[in-house]
């Protein structure tokens, strides 16, 4: 059943493309299913070959699934893909637009694309360039633009048809950290004030715990979790780290290595680092043990599991786990 508050809607979405000559066929995607709110902004993580470009396609209304069902902003994604080609837009981190046409003559030519009229043409291409502070390089063409600049042009020509639904391909690869910053903080922009849903790839972690209420970890067709940054890494057995500083520390060595569960690799008078299964079971018997021993803790520090150890366990994992 189609809902009013949701972007995206799929269910059973499956895409196989066939094999090569003497190959197996390529099963792109194996049973999608997922749901997407109306302004909500969601990642999709995976390794390369997952299967991300293929469910954008789908999306987008540029590729047919083999099976299954799906609604784009209530619009069905075998019947209505020219309407919902209408609603959505695309930007790719590795623009790539006409060489030779201003950033002025870009946003003209794809606003005439788009079926604007003149007065809004210019209007738009006003405001885009203002939004992405492209003002002084208006009369540069794009094959003398930075890659930054590019990025930046080519965010603006995909938010020419205020899309409902924009879809991201790894929009800051490649750029320097004033750039990306500035980019990001457009895109948040955006998604606040015209309360554009989102969908963006993106093999930078930090881009994806900052910019995403949710994450979807797709592996060989399949999203194998959909939840928030912090869910993921709780969802991951992952052994903390632990660190501590002080004086007299190794006196409780012997004591240490006797502990269920952790797993001490340095232990000097000055610095004790140790892997522990959970910090409720294992942290007090450590520190019990240094006390108890006579040394003198200064400092603790307690490394918790991060995105990009997410991704890593989750592209190793197999179905089975």
């Amino acid at each position: 059943m189609r809902s009013n508050e949701l972007a995206i809607q799929l269910q059973g979405i499956h895409k196989t493309y066939p094999g090569r000559t003497g190959s197996p066929p390529v099963h792109a995607l194996r049973s999608i299913d997922l749901a997407v709110g109306n302004g909500a902004i969601f990642c999709i993580l995976g390794p390369n070959g997952a299967g991300k470009t293929t469910l954008i396609s789908v999306l987008s209304g540029l590729l047919y699934p083999d099976a299954g069902k799906g609604y784009v902003c209530g619009l069905d994604i075998f019947g209505d893909r020219r309407k919902i080609r209408g609603l959505v837009n695309f930007a790719s981190g590795h623009a790539n637009l006409p060489d030779n046409f201003s950033v002025d003559e870009t946003l003209n030519y794809f606003g005439m694309l788009y079926g604007l009229p003149k007065r809004e043409r210019l209007r738009k291409g006003d405001q885009l360039t203002e939004f992405f502070e492209l003002e002084h390089y208006r009369k540069i063409p794009f094959n003398h633009l930075s890659t930054g600049l590019k990025q930046r042009l080519a965010l603006a020509k995909s938010l020419l048809n205020d899309p409902r639904v924009l879809f991201l391909d790894e929009p800051t690869v490649g750029l320097d950290p004033k750039v990306t910053l500035l980019i990001r903080e457009r895109l948040r922009l955006l998604n606040q004030e015209r309360q554009t849903t989102i969908i963006l790839t993106t093999h930078q972690m930090d881009e994806a715990e900052q910019m995403s209420e949710r994450i979807g970890f797709l592996k060989e067709g399949r999203f194998m979790r959909i939840a928030s940054a912090e869910e993921l890494k709780r969802s991951i057995r992952f052994q903390e780290q632990v660190t501590i500083s002080g004086r007299n520390l190794a006196a409780a060595g012997e004591q240490l290595q006797n502990i269920c569960g952790a797993s001490c690799s340095t232990v000097t008078q000055q610095r004790i680092s140790c892997r522990i299964d959970s910090r409720q079971k294992q942290l007090q018997p450590i520190l019990q043990a240094l006390v108890q021993s006579g040394a003198f803790i200064e400092d603790i520090a307690i490394t918790q599991a991060t995105l990009g150890d997410v991704f890593v366990a989750l592209a190793e994992q197999s179905d089975s786990d």
